[in-house]
């Protein structure tokens, strides 16, 4: 995987206490006739979908900005820290939505297309969850930057209330199924609030000892070791930093926002699939070498009722042989599938 791949500009958008906090990597031609934002999720900034990005951009006729969760990257302009001091407690999901929605805008000012661009929104894991909830509020706004269709990696949303003839809901999970979804993030959440509160060296031995049990053979790790050696490819962060990224999980968990719904799946409207899949169809990709998937049965089903029925050009595509980062362990497969999906009206 070629990650050394610089991009053509680098945008600042302004993101909750900082006019220029975020940074928006711009690939591809500014008149190109499409337009896609991508954001992957914990604990990376943009450098996995760095190659997805650039590929995208030369082949597709795609105007592509590359951006991360905030606090996610560390710059020499705006390193990690600084979202320490300033967002100590991280960014409410409703922040993440915010800068979202500002780094669309900034996209969207950079495109000099003669006609509007087709606008695609590609998110990955926790991506997914701001990702959806900016799409959802543009769409209902009917803003000028709303997307007019999503592509989710790894993680996907439930179906919107209002689906007409939903699906049945799915069984009770197992218990090592429910441990092997939820122990990590109590652990991972747990590290953010005692770096918060208490001091940074427990954090870092309380993370430690709390991913034992996730590392020992048949652990209750929801990844395996493909998605190891793609991290040992990638890098690890430093563990402050990956620490501090763990923002996400404490907000869900111990702040009570969303707590509920996002681990019981009873969400709002912010936090599902587009109300109507005709209009905004989505695509998801996901990797079948884990011991826990990030969806219910329930999605799945609508979506691909949707692309049985013929209803929208929404599909579900299971990628065997791959885990967390499917497109990178996978990349050909998944960008045929993703270039596709654009390409369809």
């Amino acid at each position: 995987m070629e990650f050394d791949q610089p991009p053509r500009k680098i945008v600042y958008y302004p993101i909750p206490g900082d006019p220029k906090g975020g940074a928006l990597f711009i690939y591809g031609d500014e008149k190109a006739k499409n337009m896609a934002l991508m954001s992957a999720g914990f604990p990376d900034d943009q450098k996995p979908f760095i190659p997805f990005a650039s590929r995208l951009a030369k082949e597709t006729d795609t105007f592509v900005g590359l951006i991360c969760l905030p606090g996610f990257d560390d710059r020499a302009d705006k390193p990690w820290t600084d979202h320490k001091r300033d967002k100590k407690d991280g960014y409410s999901f409703d922040e993440m939505a915010t800068c979202f929605r500002e780094a669309a805008k900034a996209l969207r000012s950079e495109s000099s297309s003669p006609t509007k661009p087709k606008f695609t929104g590609i998110f990955h894991d926790w991506g997914v969850y701001p990702g959806a909830m900016w799409a959802n509020r543009a769409i209902a706004d009917g803003a000028e930057n709303a997307p007019n269709e999503l592509v989710y990696f790894d993680v996907l949303m439930p179906p919107h209330p209002s689906t007409p003839d939903m699906p049945p809901a799915d069984g009770k999970k197992s218990t090592r199924q429910l441990l092997v979804n939820h122990y990590y993030q109590f652990v991972l959440g747990l590290a953010f609030v005692i770096q918060r509160y208490v001091a940074n060296i427990f954090a870092i031995i309380g993370l430690i000892f709390g991913m034992i049990p996730l590392m020992v053979p048949s652990g209750i790790s929801p990844t395996g070791k493909i998605d190891d050696d793609t991290r040992k490819v990638l890098g690890f962060p430093d563990i402050s930093h990956s620490i501090y990224m763990c923002y996400t999980y404490s907000n869900a968990i111990y702040r009570g926002e969303g707590y509920k719904k996002l681990l019981t799946h009873q969400l709002d409207e912010d936090y599902t699939l587009p109300q109507d899949l005709s209009k905004v169809p989505v695509l998801y990709m996901y990797g079948t070498d884990k011991s826990a998937n990030f969806h219910l049965e329930q999605p799945l089903k609508v979506l691909q009722r949707e692309h049985d029925e013929k209803r929208s050009k929404s599909r579900v595509v299971a990628v065997d042989g791959a885990g967390h980062y499917l497109y990178l362990q996978k990349p050909g497969l998944c960008f045929d599938c993703v270039a596709e999906f654009m390409k369809e009206d």
